[in-house]
């Protein structure tokens, strides 16, 4: 009898310090108080909707699946970031040139076409460098609203998101030949790292400790580069991925380094997206080529939503009936259930899938 009352004793004792242990963590993923998104349409919720001549998607049927309306995000409901938000049990945060928005719990300054270049999607897009700019301008507003002291703790405990670089890789370097001239594949991607480490430095020096940078998929094969090389993937485009990615990791090793109060992390969605395009039935997907939404081959020759011209003919508009057996949305972006399975490695993923911690540990610092 004794036995047994000292075995339930432990049992009782060790589901306390599970339970404790589980109470702490959701306490601490709950103190998270906000996430700032910079970047492009992989995060865009739409910032371009106010940009007049932006690329935009704030029209059906994008949006359709989870908002049931269009919203301005590249998809048919929610991206990552919208994920990220819910596991911390945050709202979604407003896009910075929303009228009369509140950025107390954050702000998306993410824009469609975006670069990290200035000359990347020039005039169609809100830059890396002017989306910090506008982050400056919100520290500012936010010191006035909450205090100096309240406002350096949101930035300091704050998620801060960044996806950057793809429309670099594919509208600054695959479809521009003088660039392809000008430098090699390791000098462009070069210095994208350099602007991005300095952008990085510059969110650091304002008080930012929690920064979560994501990786480019494998543009090579998106549906709209498909089209262009005859169906198949462009390795080239595979290439710059996988370099500009390894420039990134590096990029992290450097400012752990050197930094050590600095909480950075890459996600690689690349080998996830890969692995669905080389087995699609393993993640519940039927067509990995062509786009659910749009016109054409692949539904990548028109965007999702907008009208073919008059004088094209033979084209017609296409809409899939479950979204959820497709790996792209559109021309280009995934699907709402791709990208929950992407934020799903992120969030409890090993160090194959994001690196060198977890989000769920991010969150816990």
């Amino acid at each position: 009898m004794k036995e047994l009352c000292a075995y339930f004793t432990g049992v009782i004792v060790a589901w306390v310090i599970v339970a404790s242990f589980v109470e702490v963590q959701v306490d601490a993923i709950k103190s998270v108080p906000g996430y700032f998104v910079l970047g492009d349409s992989g995060l865009d919720v739409g910032e371009n909707n106010y940009v007049p001549n932006a690329f935009h998607a704030n029209f059906p049927p994008y949006g359709e699946t989870f908002f049931h309306r269009p919203t301005g995000r590249f998809t048919n409901g929610r991206n990552v970031g919208d994920f990220i938000a819910q596991a911390l049990e945050l709202p979604f945060a407003p896009p910075y040139l929303q009228p009369n928005a509140t950025f107390n719990k954050g702000v998306n300054f993410a824009s469609g076409g975006s670069g990290l270049f200035n000359t990347t999607g020039v005039g169609l897009a809100i830059p890396f460098n002017v989306q910090l700019e506008q982050y400056k301008n919100v520290t500012t507003l936010l010191v006035k609203e909450l205090g100096a002291i309240a406002a350096k703790k949101l930035i300091s405990e704050s998620f801060f998101l960044i996806a950057i670089g793809s429309n670099d890789l594919t509208l600054g370097y695959l479809a521009n030949p003088r660039a392809q001239k000008i430098y090699t594949t390791t000098q462009y991607i070069n210095l994208m790292l350099d602007t991005y480490k300095s952008g990085i430095e510059t969110l650091y020096a304002s008080g930012v400790r929690k920064m979560v940078l994501l990786g480019v998929g494998v543009i090579g094969c998106s549906p709209d580069v498909r089209v262009v090389n005859n169906l198949q993937c462009l390795n080239l485009g595979n290439e710059l991925a996988i370099g500009y990615n390894t420039g990134l990791k590096q990029l992290v090793n450097i400012f752990h380094a050197t930094i050590p109060d600095l909480h950075l992390v890459v996600t690689h969605s690349y080998d996830l997206i890969y692995d669905m395009i080389q087995h699609p039935q393993s993640f519940g997907l039927k067509n990995v080529t062509a786009g659910c939404c749009g016109a054409g081959l692949l539904q990548a020759q028109f965007q999702c939503g907008t009208k073919v011209p008059t004088n094209v003919t033979g084209i017609h508009k296409k809409l899939c009936k479950h979204p959820s057996k497709y790996l792209y949305w559109d021309l280009t972006h995934n699907t709402q259930y791709v990208y929950k399975l992407l934020f799903q490695s992120y969030w409890d993923g090993n160090s194959s899938h994001v690196y060198p911690f977890n989000l769920r540990t991010l969150a816990l610092l």
